[in-house]
């Protein structure tokens, strides 16, 4: 259960006992000469070791994300163009990894309440990584980004290279202006998209999907069973099945996880058909397909939908009418599976996935 965030003088003293636990550091003498009415403290350390002395400036953020560890980075960058030979140091509750590098990359150091530090300056090296994981409570927030209203949105962003503005994005997902709006805060406080006067555009296609890959869970299983029919017979009758839906009111059914990649980026061959089907649907697909009640030996698996509108990015596969969960949904499906289901999700992203969100590299590179 996540924590509320701490009081952000905790961080200082945290950091001043860190430093006064080093055997050479001899004194540390403490002021907030560069308060600047923000309503977030920041302090100036002199700290006193046996080969000399060494300034620290130190920057306090409420929200550890990139957007606003840049944005200390660059004061702190400041202050020490006004102070040659300071070193810079932020504190927050928790420090992402993202926000780290930005900060190792301008020679700066870190320190938050997840336990999470790194010093270097003056023969002084400090460097732990406990989490990656923040327990202060915004995990509530990352997970929403990847809910199934908020992921419309996140796959109509990343089918697009062009900003989009938020009233277009709201019509193409099927959700309010108030829902973009959220989901937009959260994507440039993780520099995963920026916005300007023409929309809002994703500029880090491959972070946000390894984060929402990161976030995935398996879709649960509605149904499992076994029919007899095989081969070219089985081909058949799922393409019948999708002539019928077509005709017959029903939400949701496609085919999904590997019976999408083996017909679009074949890698390796895993038994059975795939499928999301809603309760009506679910009755259309035993009927057609004789499905029979199977524990042991089941080679068709029905997964639940999470979405009422999955089919809004599902594409089109041969024989006509059949379609199939989209690019992005296949991917993460696959990824929150085992190790085989991942080697194809890779795969998939290789293949068809970097080209489509405009990459051109595969997901390891």
């Amino acid at each position: 259960m996540a924590t509320s965030e701490p009081d952000l003088g905790s961080a200082f003293h945290a950091l001043r006992l860190k430093l006064e636990a080093i055997s050479h550091v001899t004194s540390i003498e403490v002021s907030d000469e560069f308060e600047r009415g923000r309503g977030l403290p920041g302090a100036t350390f002199e700290v006193t070791l046996t080969e000399g002395t060494q300034r620290i400036d130190i920057e306090a953020k409420n929200s550890g994300e990139p957007r606003f560890i840049r944005e200390a980075s660059f004061f702190l960058a400041d202050r020490g163009r006004a102070y040659p030979g300071s070193y810079g140091v932020v504190v927050a509750p928790y420090i992402s990894p993202e926000s780290r590098a930005i900060l190792r990359s301008q020679g700066q150091g870190w320190m938050d309440l997840a336990g999470n530090c790194f010093l270097s300056f003056t023969g002084i090296h400090i460097e732990i990584e406990k989490t990656d994981v923040n327990p202060f409570g915004t995990r509530r927030k990352q997970r929403s980004v990847f809910s199934p209203k908020s992921s419309r949105i996140l796959k109509v962003l990343l089918a697009e290279r062009r900003p989009l503005r938020g009233n277009e994005i709201a019509s193409r997902a099927h959700v309010s202006t108030a829902q973009v709006s959220k989901i937009r805060e959260v994507l440039i406080d993780r520099e995963w998209a920026t916005s300007d006067a023409s929309g809002l555009r994703v500029v880090k296609p491959i972070e946000l999907l390894q984060a929402w890959r990161e976030e995935r869970q398996a879709p649960d299983l509605l149904a499992q069973g076994y029919t007899v029919y095989h081969g070219a017979a089985l081909d058949t009758h799922i393409q019948t099945l999708f002539m019928k839906a077509k005709t017959t009111p029903f939400n949701t059914l496609l085919l999904a996880g590997h019976s999408v990649a083996r017909r679009i980026a074949p890698y390796t061959r895993v038994p059975g058909e795939f499928f999301y089907a809603d309760r009506h649907s679910l009755e259309l697909l035993e009927d057609f397909l004789r499905l029979e009640p199977s524990d042991m030996g089941a080679n068709v698996f029905v997964y639940e939908p999470e979405d009422d509108m999955m089919q809004l990015d599902s594409i089109a596969i041969s024989p006509d009418p059949i379609r199939g969960t989209g690019l992005i949904q296949t991917y993460l499906d696959l990824s929150a599976m085992g190790d085989r289901d991942r080697e194809a999700a890779d795969h998939l992203f290789s293949e068809k996935l970097a080209r489509a969100l405009g990459t051109g590299v595969s997901r390891n590179d």
